[in-house]
């Protein structure tokens, strides 16, 4: 008996230790996971939930998570690449490329003028906030910093984060061979971009909507879903999966009361924020980063884009074979576990 109890002791020890191995790898130190290598494109400069978006991935280069290669500002003006700037260098990561777009929507509407947070000055006439950029008319055009960062990339290595305009993602997809790669745009995204997640839609029975974000530029739109490669991952985060996570003004305030220099609390204090905290943006980067567990996620499809102006229509196609997927609206406990996700980090010092 004694025999058999010391010949079961080895046996599982030995399980024990392959588990362990199995875990932890050869060396018996735990995994980790290689950051995933994302660009983020957004109209910066209205609302709010582009710069949760930003503060949130600041957070994530720092914990390991994402290789944030670049930023483009698919809202055409200088000031909202300025922001961007101010953003990547007050979280601590002030060489993060910036693309600027230069040709896009002319006059788009403007929920919150929070750019103006460029200009603020401290009580001796300083700028509030570091630059690393200071001078924007030196940013390459936005889809130039597509091709060049796509161009050093694995192939189908780049996850792209696009919760803005399509102008700079359409003149991509266009773009012709140049000095960062023999390929031409279609083909470049094809060959190297894994997945894309994007803020549009609402894919509801009785409301095909696209959305403001595709109606700003509906032809552009048509173009970026006309001329997608295929084989690229789309995941899709309809409006109203954000609209019911809504993180009010004075909560914002709140969060951030420990301190009394941050761009978040500069915005808030200085202009009316009741439009735009609706936490619509936020959703594309916590899928791209957490996976697609993090929400609840239709069957696959493809999406068909109607081009009609500012009424322009989205539908999503059933089918197993198609490279699209979208989350689905959650419940009132599933919007307040992303609020508190978006609030803990707004919270870090």
């Amino acid at each position: 008996m004694r025999l058999n109890r010391i010949l079961a002791l080895c046996v599982l020890m030995t399980l024990v230790s392959l588990m362990g191995v199995n875990a932890k790898g050869k060396c018996g130190k735990a995994r980790k996971s290689k950051p995933i290598p994302v660009i983020i494109g957004a109209d910066f400069g209205s609302s709010t939930d582009d710069l949760f978006a930003l503060m949130m991935a600041n957070h994530f280069i720092d914990e390991g998570k994402i290789d944030l290669k670049g930023v483009v500002s698919n809202r055409m003006g200088d000031k909202n690449a300025g922001v961007v700037d101010i953003f990547n260098t007050f979280y601590g990561h002030p060489n993060i490329p910036i693309g600027l777009e230069r040709n896009g929507v002319e006059n788009p509407y403007v929920f919150t003028p929070y750019n103006g947070i460029c200009d603020l000055k401290t009580e001796d006439g300083k700028p509030m906030f570091e630059r690393t950029y200071p001078d924007v008319s030196k940013l390459p055009d936005g889809y130039k910093l597509y091709r060049k960062l796509l161009s050093e990339a694995k192939d189908h290595s780049m996850v792209l984060v696009e919760i803005g305009f399509s102008t700079t993602l359409c003149q991509l997809l266009q773009s012709d061979a140049d000095e960062f790669s023999p390929l031409g745009g279609r083909d470049l995204v094809g060959k190297k971009v894994k997945a894309i997640y994007i803020q549009c839609g609402r894919f509801q029975p009785t409301d095909s909507v696209c959305g403001y974000n595709m109606k700003a530029a509906p032809k552009a739109s048509a173009v970026f879903f006309e001329t997608l490669p295929t084989n690229v991952e789309l995941h899709l985060s309809p409006s109203m999966v954000g609209a019911g996570i809504n993180y009010l003004p004075q909560d914002v305030l709140d969060d951030l009361a420990y301190t009394t220099k941050n761009p978040i609390k500069a915005v808030y204090e200085n202009y009316e924020c009741t439009e735009g905290q609706r936490m619509w943006d936020s959703n594309c980067l916590v899928e791209a980063v957490e996976g697609e567990n993090s929400y609840n996620i239709s069957p696959r499809g493809w999406v068909k884009f109607v081009d009609k102006g500012e009424n322009s229509l989205m539908f999503f196609i059933n089918d197993p074979n198609g490279n699209a997927r979208h989350q689905i609206k959650g419940d009132s406990y599933f919007n307040a576990e992303k609020l508190l996700q978006i609030r803990r980090y707004n919270r870090k010092r």
